[in-house]
């Protein structure tokens, strides 16, 4: 094998190549922490990844004037509507809770009919549900991340006199059907409920090419004659919460910071005991005539290839952590949907944050060394 080969030197010094490897597959530390940062985004946007087959208006706030929105749009929204989007159902919007792998609630927004036509009409129009699928008064259907996370099964009561209960709701209703539904969701209809909102759907069972275009032109057009309405459709809610997440990955840079500067110290210190004890092959290497360029080779393929190695093992390692969280959280309706794209950014940039100062810092050493001195 080569001497000059990377794996000439871990093979030659393997606990002290181990020891380095272990250090630099810790920096798979962000990749996690990218993860759970994501996961908040990633669970709520779950549900809304489809292009939008409904819009939802709704207002924002209490007061005469929007009331008066409210009513006046209600019974003229079919004179905004696109062709491809005329059916409108008069719904009630509540608002909803379910608890974060972090630990903390998040928020989202409900809608429930008011008849069992109205719910059918909505069933038949997207393809959210079974086709065909049907409830009674105060039945709703929930997903299956949402049911394990509230910790509720079918046959179960929500009751609205339960102060405590994850949703406030105007009467009891009977959990009909858990489904294998993406992220949380929650639909149902009561006779109970009052009209304040409506969704609107499309025109026919067979949707135009441009509906979810059609949906999305409506969060314009309405607020624009009606300013105190709001319409919302999946990349509404999509865009909605990455701006309320927005300020975690400002938290998230702080985090690479403050490991790059602890591992690239920690490394730095490693290698300068390392290469201290080196010091008489490098001064015999500069005194045979091999070139900086060279030795700056070596330096930097001796830390690439334990780097490599490193991140390896931090990434299998951290495909195994997921994995196994996966099936310990999912009974509590958590789970991690996707890899984090920020975790893997985060990682190399941490990466790169530490080994660019430790090779700087080693080639400085070497250029000290000389034959002469020992």
């Amino acid at each position: 094998m080569n001497p000059f080969s990377a794996f000439y030197y871990i093979k030659r010094n393997k606990a002290r190549a181990i020891s380095i490897i272990i250090m630099l597959a810790c920096t798979a530390i962000v990749f996690m922490g990218g993860m759970y940062i994501d996961n908040i985004n990633d669970v709520f946007a779950y549900a809304y990844e489809e292009p939008a087959q409904y819009a939802l208006w709704t207002g924002s706030g209490n007061n005469n004037d929007i009331n008066d929105e409210v009513r006046d749009l209600y019974q003229h929204q079919e004179d905004l509507l696109p062709e491809s989007a005329k059916t409108h159902i008069g719904v009630d919007v509540r608002y909803a809770d379910y608890k974060s792998i972090m630990g903390f609630n998040n928020g989202i927004s409900v809608f429930f009919m008011t008849t069992k036509e109205d719910f059918e009409t909505f069933v038949r129009l997207t393809d959210i549900l079974p086709e065909g699928f049907t409830l009674e008064d105060n039945e709703l259907v929930m997903s299956e991340m949402l049911a394990n996370n509230w910790g509720v099964k079918e046959g179960d009561i929500i009751s609205s006199a339960d102060e405590e209960a994850h949703i406030s709701l105007s009467s009891d209703m009977v959990v009909k059907k858990v489904l294998p539904l993406n992220g949380n969701q929650i639909y149902g209809w009561s006779s109970s409920f009052n009209i304040y909102s409506s969704i609107i759907l499309s025109t026919t069972e067979e949707h135009a090419p441009t509906l979810s275009e059609d949906l999305n032109a409506l969060r314009t057009t309405i607020p624009e004659k009606y300013p105190h309405i709001q319409v919302y459709t999946n990349e509404a809610f999509i865009e909605s919460a990455k701006e309320q997440t927005s300020m975690l990955s400002f938290f998230f840079l702080i985090i690479i910071v403050i490991v790059a500067v602890v591992f690239a110290i920690t490394l730095n210190a490693t290698f300068a005991a390392m290469y201290e004890k080196r010091k008489y092959e490098f001064s015999i290497y500069k005194a045979i005539g091999f070139s900086k360029f060279k030795l700056f080779k070596k330096v930097l393929s001796e830390l690439v290839v334990m780097d490599g190695i490193g991140l390896i093992a931090g990434g299998v390692l951290c495909f195994v952590s997921v994995q196994v969280l996966n099936e310990l959280l999912w009974s509590q309706g958590m789970k991690f949907i996707r890899p984090s794209i920020l975790g893997i950014v985060g990682t190399l940039v941490c990466n790169v944050a530490i080994i660019c100062p430790v090779v700087l810092n080693n080639m400085r050493r070497i250029k000290r060394y000389d034959v002469t001195q020992y």
